[in-house]
């Protein structure tokens, strides 16, 4: 039977595309048809269409891959860059040569709609192929955690509820008289259900400090979390004198039994320390006041931030991300590999990727 590659339509593909979601990737994917329409047909950077598609035997769906557009700020330039998502081969058809020729469409798919470099964060599974394919290795990513309560650490290990209660108690007792003595008292704190306009005015500040990230920006920002349809995300503000020097967005879940917060976005003055501690502080402070138990950060290597971090009581995760290799694809001359290459060079969060979408 003929085989074509299309681009994803929601009307007439979605069933099928949610049926090889499910069997690639197991009941726990995402399967809301209204998240892939807000993701995938209403992103603000597509610039002719969804960047997702499908290879069809017939009606059948036995493949997928496809871009997700969004721009990069590398040392003073923007570019149009593009995630790599949703790489999936139908088992009944492995070992053809499929997922190759998805990743040669998608590619040229972007580069036709002016996409300059193509990233992503390969899992153990797909990583092999990228390298096989030829796209350089840019740095592995590192997760931090700390943690808030521990009360189910110690039921875990002691087995004896009360006193796992009572050490919970004492070990909160403590960190948070601790954590009450660091909060810096020029720096002021605000909780929103929603990610202000006024947020463009941190980014435009402190962009030119960075050298490769994502674009923060309010056209991002407001698209990535107040437009997504099944997710309610918090967003913390510190503000100092009135201005806001620091940005964290939340994503609280329950995880393994214990609930918990991701800062999808943490984001200030890379080189500031002060800026830095004082975010922290006041992620542990919402997750204190919310009774969170754990609170989990991803960030690179550029700047401070992994300093302060772990001299602030978060630590590197015992077991790297599901999807951990960040590799690329460069597209165009406007960018190089030695620009992007090392985590050094990079601000990365929780948000980048598709993990945090639950794809």
């Amino acid at each position: 039977m003929e085989r074509e590659i299309v681009r994803l339509d929601m009307d007439r593909d979605f069933a099928a595309f949610e049926e090889l979601s499910v069997i690639s990737f197991g009941q726990a994917t995402n399967c809301n048809k209204e998240m892939y329409e807000w993701l995938f047909d209403m992103n603000p950077y597509n610039k002719s269409g969804n960047m997702m598609y499908l290879l069809k035997e017939g009606d059948k769906v036995i493949a997928c891959d496809g871009l997700l557009p969004n721009e990069l700020y590398v040392i003073g330039k923007v570019l149009l860059a593009a995630h790599s998502v949703k790489s999936m081969t139908h088992p009944d058809y492995k070992r053809q040569g499929i997922f190759r020729k998805m990743t040669e469409n998608s590619c040229e798919r972007g580069k036709q709609d002016g996409v300059d470099v193509v990233i992503g964060l390969a899992n153990d599974q797909s990583y092999p192929a990228y390298q096989r394919f030829g796209w350089p290795t840019l740095f592995e990513k590192e997760v931090y955690v700390k943690p808030i309560l521990i009360n189910n650490i110690l039921r875990r290990r002691i087995k004896i509820g009360f006193l796992a209660d009572l050490g919970n108690l004492i070990f909160a007792t403590f960190m948070k008289i601790k954590l009450k003595g660091q909060l810096d008292k020029e720096i002021e704190y605000e909780i929103l259900d929603k990610v202000p306009e006024e947020i463009q005015q941190c980014w435009d500040k402190f962009k030119s400090k960075y050298r490769v990230l994502l674009v923060r920006d309010y056209k991002y920002l407001n698209y990535r979390y107040n437009e997504r349809p099944d997710v309610d995300y918090v967003t913390l503000l510190a503000r100092h004198k009135g201005q806001i020097i620091g940005f964290a967005i939340l994503h609280n879940a329950v995880a393994n039994g214990s609930k918990m917060t991701s800062a999808v976005e943490f984001f200030t003055d890379p080189t500031n320390e002060r800026y830095i501690k004082a975010l922290a502080n006041g992620l542990a402070k919402y997750c204190y006041d919310n009774k969170l138990e754990y609170a989990v950060v991803g960030t690179g290597h550029y700047g401070e931030y992994r300093k302060v971090l772990l001299s602030n009581g978060f630590m590197v995760t015992r077991k790297p991300p599901k999807n951990n290799m960040m590799i690329a694809n460069i597209l165009s001359d406007r960018v190089t590999l030695d620009e992007i290459i090392g985590h050094d060079k990079w601000h990365i969060t929780q948000g980048d990727g598709e993990t945090e979408l639950d794809l």
